[in-house]
């Protein structure tokens, strides 16, 4: 008797082990010391849909010759991170080098006037290497450039989190199991590391203009949140072995819509354009609606290496379309017009990311 009873607490433990461990527990946990880099690709392609322009309400757009647009653009980010420390699932300490930033633009217009350039842009990251302080009173991280100087308003957008651990569930997970992701946290999915400030490097728009169209997509990833409807299912598929890794695979479905009032940006280029033509004093030009909006639907694939406690890989794309809404008002020589043209886009994009140690 005594003996049975002295096996029921190792029973009992073992009952428990066996139910804790009928899970996956998806954690972010990489070795102190260690190192990733992570190489984003991230891009999309757009045809002209659908065009219309009213002037003073008489619908004009049949007038005018049909033209097919195809817009190409990709981005390439390439940092690689150092976890000099690491607590409660998140890096305490990290340093992120900025090894490469580059993106490209290219408009076809058929049949076009002349050649539409292609549009680079770069940001003065590159070759930077940034470091995270986690402050733990403020539940904030702290930056600052990492053994070289730099200007420190390219400090003010950065976010810490491009592991992409906001897919990581709660708790342990089996086969099939599903959770869902708050819309307001998929910033570091759309804008990855932040406002980059990667910003055309050949461009008519003037220091000012520049400055102006950084300080729109600043804010824009700031409200980033609020401003999207939708939602996101992440279901896990269970662990295999991934060219000799073992790795969970996280299965991404993702619809959302966002809007962006462009009116003040646009209104305020749209004069400093006009005053340096000459044609300040001519030309009055109002400008009431200017509003962008983008919808994508798409599916994705998380891979989690278990063992590194790191991503391994992700991949998303899908369809997406976007709106562009103008309402101008004109003055000009004593006549007054007004015109309302709206365009869709429509297209895929896609974002990849490769990690590797």
């Amino acid at each position: 008797m005594s003996t049975v009873r002295a096996l029921l607490p190792a029973l009992g433990a073992s009952f428990a082990f066996t139910l804790s461990g009928s899970g996956e527990k998806l954690a972010f946990q990489p070795q102190a010391g260690s190192s990733l880099t992570k190489s984003y690709t991230i891009g999309g392609e757009f045809v002209l849909d659908d065009f219309s322009l009213i002037v003073d309400g008489q619908d004009i757009g049949g007038m005018i010759p049909q033209i097919e647009v195809n817009v190409e653009s990709e981005s390439r980010i390439e940092i690689t991170d150092a976890y000099q420390a690491v607590a409660d699932g998140r890096p305490t300490e990290l340093l992120r080098t900025f090894e490469a930033l580059a993106g490209t633009l290219h408009m076809d217009v058929t049949p076009a006037q002349e050649d539409v350039p292609v549009i680079t842009s770069t940001s003065s990251l590159e070759g930077k290497t940034v470091a995270f302080h986690w402050n733990e009173e403020e539940q904030e991280y702290e930056r600052s450039f990492h053994e070289s100087g730099g200007d420190e308003e390219l400090l003010e957008g950065l976010e810490e989190d491009m592991d992409l651990r906001i897919f990581l569930p709660a708790a342990e997970v089996s086969t099939d199991d599903t959770w869902t992701v708050e819309l307001a946290e998929l910033e570091s999915l759309v804008m990855p590391g932040g406002n980059l400030q990667m910003l055309p490097e050949e461009t008519d728009l003037d220091e000012e203009a520049l400055r102006k169209f950084e300080e729109l997509f600043s804010g824009f990833g700031e409200e980033l949140g609020d401003m999207l409807e939708g939602e996101c299912t992440c279901t896990f598929k269970g662990a295999r072995d991934e060219g000799g890794v073992r790795v969970a695979e996280i299965a991404i479905e993702l619809e959302v819509a966002t809007t962006l009032d462009l009116t003040e940006f646009l209104d305020e280029v749209i004069r400093t354009a006009i005053e340096q033509g000459g044609a300040g004093e001519m030309v009055e030009v109002t400008l009431d609606t200017a509003d962008f909006s983008l919808d994508f639907e798409g599916q994705g694939t998380l891979l989690w290496n278990l063992g590194a406690g790191r991503m391994h890989s992700f991949q998303i794309s899908g369809e997406a379309t976007m709106d562009f809404d103008l309402a101008v008002s004109l003055e000009a020589e004593g006549e007054s017009h007004e015109v309302d043209a709206s365009l869709e886009l429509a297209g895929s994009m896609h974002q990849d990311v490769v990690a590797k140690e």
